[in-house]
């Protein structure tokens, strides 16, 4: 597999477990508000422990995602500063 395509891949699994967290954490919400039931209160602890996972798998793939997309720019003849500014143009930082 080449890096454009490691790059795309990791980007793809990034955007899926970012996705998986935000319905955990939506479904954990439910649960504690419209069914305060004694069968919910039992999966709301094994839901945040997924939802620990999938932040922590997440946070992986996002590096990965970063560090093939560095080697790619670096490969096409650029350097590890206009990686960063590329990235930074695509994604840019919050606030």
């Amino acid at each position: 597999m080449t890096v454009s395509e490691e790059v795309r891949v990791w980007r793809l699994r990034a955007r899926v477990f970012a996705v998986a967290g935000a319905l955990c954490l939506a479904l954990i919400f439910l649960l504690k508000i419209l069914d305060p039931t004694e069968f919910a209160k039992g999966l709301i602890g094994p839901l945040v422990l997924v939802l620990v996972f999938l932040w922590l798998y997440g946070l992986f793939c996002t590096y990965r995602y970063w560090k093939d997309f560095r080697e790619d720019e670096v490969r096409r003849g650029g350097s590890a500063e206009t990686a960063r500014e590329k990235w930074h143009k695509l994604h840019p930082p919050a606030g």
